[in-house]
């Protein structure tokens, strides 16, 4: 995949720090908040400088959603009705694979 390849059919978006992360298949780039420069040129999802803890999961491609929570540090990803989280390095998953609701996700959501 190129970054030409990041023109449509984009699975998901994180705004975090200094840019965005824009996420397509099992692939990932990172520009700066204008969207007019690369930041980090396009890598798998799980290379060693994103999220290498999500390697062998579901969610190691097509993403429906990611989250960063400045509470925890944590990201959660989000894919079908499963939600999973790491830590804020990417390395470890720090909250198991649940359902989003009805599962330990968030419980609100479970009515």
């Amino acid at each position: 995949m190129t970054t030409q390849d990041f023109t449509e059919d984009i699975d998901t978006i994180l705004c975090i720090g200094n840019g965005y992360w824009i996420f397509k298949g099992n692939k990932c780039l990172k520009t700066n908040m204008n969207g007019d420069q690369i930041m980090v040129d396009e890598i798998d999802i799980t290379a060693t400088n994103a999220w290498p803890a999500l390697a062998g999961t579901i969610f190691e491609r097509d993403l429906d959603g990611i989250v960063f929570s400045n509470e925890s540090g944590y990201y959660w990803f989000l894919k079908g009705d499963s939600c999973i989280a790491t830590s804020g390095d990417g390395t470890q998953i720090v909250s198991a694979q649940r359902k989003i609701a009805g599962g330990g996700g968030w419980p609100i959501l479970n009515r």
